[in-house]
Parts: structure tokens; sequence; C-alpha cells
């Protein structure tokens, strides 16, 4: 199988990495597991030889084929024939399912930001993903990797940075480190009815992360300049603060705030 520079395909082809892997995950016998993006099977025979039950969703036409050829004798597997992004994350995460991963670089921000959408999460998500990225999601506030992923993610998610994998673990060898994390769900996660106000504001303020939020979040739909100055109060955040300085519980307030002033 050639690799699909498209589909970002990078084989994870050191076997020692993948048990690496599986051991981080503290997936176990017993347990459901999700992979997504299978690619040559090099994590998912890893995982088959742990959990009781492993899911696989690949979209690759000739990788699918490949698998279900390489896998046929293997009733704990279950492969599905699709674009992750496409399908139903409900219908793959049921209650107690971890995620294990090695995510193509061109869908792993969108795929942990899907993950994060279900309720309830998944019991875990272990994912392999480009080194910055990474960096991204595990920034502390001030850092100067925080960015409005690290915040969407943070209110779902406890990050647990991991371990880096170099270039040399894939073919083809990517120009970039890659790094293993593992995201472990909040006790007290964003109740699902404050996520779409979370999600505005947030975003809002990180379009312009230079500026105050005096400026960033005159650009939240239904806000004048009082309505502004009662959102700040009724969360008590200080207009002059950059979105960078501000906690994912910081931003909760805010965007409970923003759902009484515009759907009072």
């Amino acid at each position: 199988m050639k690799p699909k520079s498209s589909l970002g395909q990078n084989f994870l082809k050191n076997p020692g990495i993948a048990d690496k892997i599986v051991a981080f995950s503290g997936v176990e016998q017993g347990d459901a597991v999700l992979e997504i993006g299978p690619g040559k099977g090099a994590l998912t025979r890893a995982l088959l030889e742990t959990a009781s039950r492993v899911v696989a969703v690949e979209k690759d036409d000739g990788l699918f084929e490949l698998l279900k050829n390489q896998f046929s004798d293997e009733p704990g597997l279950t492969l599905v024939h699709g674009d992750v992004l496409d399908l139903d994350m409900s219908t793959l995460v049921s209650p107690g399912t971890k995620v294990v991963a090695n995510l193509p670089y061109n869908i792993a921000t969108r795929v942990v930001l899907r993950l994060a959408e279900v309720s309830p999460p998944p019991a875990s998500a272990v994912v392999m993903v480009q080194k910055e990225v990474a960096e991204r999601i595990c920034a502390p506030v001030g850092h100067s990797e925080y960015s409005a992923l690290t915040v969407l993610l943070s209110g779902i998610f406890l990050c647990d940075p991991g371990f880096v994998v170099g270039p040399k673990n894939f073919f083809p060898q990517p120009k970039v480190d890659s790094r293993v994390i593992r995201l472990v769900p909040r006790q007290n996660p964003l109740p699902p009815p404050e996520r779409d106000a979370y999600r505005r504001v947030v975003l809002c303020s990180f379009s312009q992360r230079r500026k105050m939020l005096r400026n960033s979040l005159m650009g939240l739909p239904g806000i004048t300049k009082q309505g502004l100055s009662d959102l700040a109060c009724q969360a008590g955040i200080g207009l002059e603060k950059r979105p960078q300085d501000l906690s994912w519980e910081e931003y909760a307030r805010l965007g409970r705030a923003y759902r009484q002033i515009i759907i009072p």
C-alpha cells in the first residue's frame, strides 16, 4: 500500500511503540476500544492482544480490504469502512469506551474536538498527534501555545502529555515529531446545554488573541457595549484581560453570562 499524503497517512512501523501506546492507554481485558485510522494494523494488533473488543474505523478503500484480510480470524474486531468525520460519533463511543488511535495529522484536531462533543465522553482517549498540536492541547493558562483548542477541550478533559515519538518510527517518515497524549474526562465537565455559548465565547475571544477582551468579545452576536459590560460583571471577569489569561472555568462563567443575556 502506497501511503496517501491527501489522507495524512504515516504508517506506524515500530511494534514497540504500538505496545507502549497500549500500555499508556491502560486498556485491559474486558475493555471496548475505538481505533480511528488503523492504517496497516500495527496498533490494531497490539490492542487485540489486550482488549476484548476493538472497533476500527478506516476510510481508505485499499487499507480497509487489507485489514479485513489480515484480521479475518479475529472475532473481537469490528471494521467500519467510512470517514470518521462523517459518522455519528455517539454510535461509536458507548459508555466506557476507550479511544486509542494514531490519528492522521490532517484530521487530528477535528477528531479530538468531536470526541469532546460526545455525551458522556469516552472513558479515556489516548491519541498520537503532531507534537505541536499536542502542545496546544495540553498548554497551561498564559502559555504561548494556549489557544481556543486548549480551552474547548479543557472544559471536558484533563490532559496528560505522554511521550514523544520520532519520525523514524513511521513510513514514510514525517518531517515532525509526534506525541502521544491522554485525555481523561473531568469529574464535572461542562454540561452539554452550556457548550454552545462556551464555544462561541472561546472562539470569539481567540479570533483576536492579542487584543483585550473588551475588543474581541464585541464580535459576539447580539452583544452591545452595555451588554458586554453586563457580561463581564455577571462573570466577574475584567475586560482588560487577554484570551490566554483566562482559565476554562472563567470562560465557562462568561458562557453562562452570555446565555443569560441572549436567552433571557
